[in-house]
This record gives structure tokens, sequence and C-alpha cells, in this order.
């Protein structure tokens, strides 16, 4: 039987034990789902100690030690907490004025949360195009586009609210 197959059978079998034992001890959501990967990582790294007679009682074993592990870290990172010094209390930063009255913060609001977004990247947090892409994780021509069609989008419904008669264009209807 090849290592792969081993595996799937090993954590076909014991994965509900693993699962009971996170659960008795209290270990419940991503917790509990970290403590199994953790136990199925060791045990794909260390498969051929994996005793076939007996892997219920190693996987457990393991999973004790990771508990132990995960416990450690959580003090650990408790007393770091306790430890760094308070920072000052500082009220957050204030959000730019709408200089252009009442109307440009309610034609941005009314934008698609993507849009609204890269807007604000530039506008509130002074970013570049080339940063934009950085924090979206998309390439620099993507972000320039992203930016020109919601600078778009943000003078149309300015537009439409300046002239209320005006039909609103609906550029969410093509494609992006």
């Amino acid at each position: 039987m090849d290592a792969t197959t081993r595996f799937r059978a090993l954590f076909d079998t014991h994965l509900a034990a693993v699962r009971r034992y996170a659960h008795h001890r209290g270990i419940r959501g991503a917790d509990a789902d970290d403590l199994v990967a953790e136990v199925f990582t060791v045990a794909w790294r260390r498969l051929d100690d994996v005793p076939a007679g007996d892997a219920r009682a190693w996987l457990l074993a393991v999973a004790a030690n990771v508990r132990r592990n995960q416990a450690r870290s959580a003090r650990r990172y408790a007393a770091a907490l306790v430890a760094l010094p308070r920072p000052d209390a500082a009220p957050p930063p204030p959000e730019p004025a709408d200089g252009d009255g009442p109307g440009l913060r309610r034609a941005l609001s009314e934008l698609a949360p993507d849009d609204q977004e890269v807007l604000r990247l530039v506008a509130w947090d002074g970013l570049t195009p080339q940063q934009i892409a950085t924090v979206l994780g998309c390439p620099d021509g993507t972000a320039r586009a992203r930016l020109h069609r919601a600078r778009r989008r943000l003078a149309a419904r300015l537009a439409a609210d300046a002239t209320p008669d005006a039909p609103e264009e609906d550029d969410h209807a093509h494609a992006r």
C-alpha cells in the first residue's frame, strides 16, 4: 500500500476518534479543527512511525501533545500581552471632511463596496495605484482600471445628484 492510500485509510478510520478527543476536552470550533489538522499533519510526516496495530492510541498521544503545545502557546501569548506596555489611548483618526458637502458621502455610499474601497484607498489612505494593487492583490493595470471605473461611477452619481431630472447611469450592469 502506498503512503497516500495508507494515510487516507488512517484518516478515514480515525478522524472521528480524534475529533471526539478534542470535544471531550472542551475544545470546540476552530481550535478543535486546528488540533485535528495538526494531529494528522504529524501523522503524515511520521507515517512510518504510526503503529499498524494501534494507530488510534498513537494518534491520541499526538493529540495530547498538540493540546499541551497549544496550551503552552496560549499561556505564552497571554503573558506577552500582559508584559507589553499599554498603548496610549488615542481616538480614531477623523474621517476626511466631506469637501463637497453631504452629496459626496451619499454618492460614495451608493457605489458598490469594491468601488468604495478603491476610492477610499486613494482619498483617505493616500495610496497610489501601485500600492492599491498590493492591497487588493491584483496587477497594477487592474488596480488602475478599477480606480478609473470607480471614479467614473462616482462622478456619474454626483452628476445625477446635481441634476435630479437626469436618469442615473448604472455602470454596475456592465461586465467588470
